[in-house]
């Protein structure tokens, strides 16, 4: 696990411009990954025993401007491309994207929002001040367990805030699908997107059909439809001698209520919902949706948990398999959850002291503007934000591919108990402790390995340093 730890670091060279920038991403990097406590970019210090002045280095290599998010996710794409650990469905990759919401109230944080809560939970606040990040993961099959592995992820609203901006950002729901086509582009591959009823909308589709390569690869999209979905039917032929232009349209749908008034057209198989083997009911059109004045597969499904309507742009996907990748989505709500509550991937507190301060309270349905006397330095301060989110996602997915390679290992190496086993394949917290384990008996033993060696270094340079001037 070690070996495969620093090959993987070492790979990532190339993304840094300087060396020594390179090695401050080691220790961070280990850094987060032994940490016992998710109190943002002082835990590292805390972590591997580093000398306080090491402190304004760790604050300088996430504004450094030797590296950045897009070169440094470009090689871990290369990675796992190289791996071949992607689970594939008929030759492409399957992507999952989604958003998440964070609470921050810093009144100098750039990009902070009021934001609406979407859960159900009572306990949650309705409206709070955070940031909105988008992101996509792609499906790692390791034994009967799925992981969705990160890729990308960046902030996606409060953007407009800024006085100075110019181009109006992009929606929401496209930027997930523009992220999607820069990875399957990458890894030359086309790609299923898997997302939830938010991004049912005509632009998501559009932006989807816009862009392919010149090898034809392309990214289907695979959604929920919202409740009131409507469909037509393919126009009627055109008579003869008929005035005024061709119908577009044929006969308006309503799809919830062909579960009713269709019901003798349902088919009966075999399926795997939530990895519950069951009897299912289906049925499958091809029908003209209006937002995008074009053909889509719609999918009804009548299962043990309810009726459900799936619609893509792969007019040619089975049904049973659309369902079980729809059902693999839930992938990537536990990768926000991994992220948040074991890694505390979104435990940062980076703000500009350049920022005027956002009011805790703004009014209702105004956009509040907050200008900077140096806006470059809060734009970098946002791109530190960024790049302290995305370090931790590669964190989480080495967690991910070290649990798929070696889960013998992680389980011999954790020695830590659990109530109930639920895969052969270890959790990115059992794999989190085993490797915590393995680096600090390596620190506190005697290991020459690479790791070892850059930690210790980064441990004396202070000591000496405090020595000659003690000397002096």
């Amino acid at each position: 696990m070690s070996k495969e730890l620093t090959r993987f670091l070492m790979f990532m060279r190339p993304a840094f411009s300087r060396q020594a920038t390179h090695v401050w991403f080691v220790i961070v990097f280990v850094g987060l990954l032994v940490r016992n406590d998710t109190l943002g970019v002082s835990s590292i210090i805390r972590a591997l025993s580093l000398a306080p002045e090491t402190y304004n280095g760790l604050l300088h290599f996430f504004h450094s401007s030797a590296w950045s998010v897009e070169g440094l996710m470009a090689l871990w794409w290369s990675w796992l491309l190289q791996r071949n650990v992607a689970y594939r469905f008929q030759g492409h990759l399957v992507l999952t994207g989604d958003h998440t919401k964070t609470p921050k109230d810093g009144r100098k944080m750039p990009a902070v929002a009021t934001l609406h809560q979407d859960s159900e939970t009572s306990s949650k606040p309705s409206f709070f001040r955070g940031h909105h990040w988008g992101c996509i993961g792609m499906l790692v099959r390791a034994g009967e367990k799925y992981f969705s592995t990160p890729l990308l992820a960046s902030i996606q609203e409060g953007l407009e805030a800024f006085a100075d901006a110019v181009d109006p950002p992009l929606p929401k729901t496209t930027c997930i699908v523009k992220m999607a086509q820069r990875v399957a582009i990458a890894m030359g591959s086309s790609a299923y997107l898997v997302l939830d009823a938010y991004f049912a909308v005509g632009p998501v589709f559009t932006t989807a059909a816009e862009q392919v390569n010149a090898a034809g690869d392309v990214v289907y999209i695979l959604t929920r439809a919202k409740k009131n979905v409507v469909a037509y039917l393919s126009p009627p032929p055109r008579k003869a001698h008929q005035r005024g232009p061709s119908r577009k349209y044929g006969e308006k749908l309503r799809l919830m209520e062909l579960f009713e008034s269709r019901a003798d057209l349902f088919q009966t198989a075999e399926a795997l919902v939530y990895d519950n083997s069951e009897t299912i009911r289906y049925l499958t059109r091809n029908l003209i949706w209006k937002p995008i004045k074009g053909t889509l597969r719609f999918i009804l499904f009548e299962t043990s948990r309810g009726r459900i309507i799936l619609m893509t742009s792969d007019l040619t996907l089975d049904p049973i398999a659309a369902l079980q990748l729809y059902c693999r989505r839930v992938t990537i709500e536990t990768l926000f959850d991994t992220l948040k509550n074991t890694l505390g991937g979104m435990a940062y507190h980076f703000w500009s002291q350049y920022l005027s301060p956002a009011s805790r309270r703004p009014r209702k349905k105004t956009l509040q503007r907050q200008s900077s006397s140096a806006p470059a330095k809060t734009q970098n301060t946002l791109v530190a934000i960024e790049k302290f989110v995305n370090v931790q996602l590669l964190v989480l997915g080495m967690l991910q591919l070290l649990a798929k390679i070696y889960p013998e290992q992680v389980k011999a190496k954790a020695q830590c108990w659990l109530r109930t086993v639920t895969s052969n394949t270890p959790s990115e917290f059992v794999t989190k402790t085993a490797m915590a384990k393995t680096i600090k008996n390596n620190l506190y033993g005697f290991a020459k390995d690479w790791i070892t060696q850059l930690i210790r270094q980064k441990q004396q340079a202070h000591k000496n340093r405090d020595l000659q001037k003690k000397v002096a």
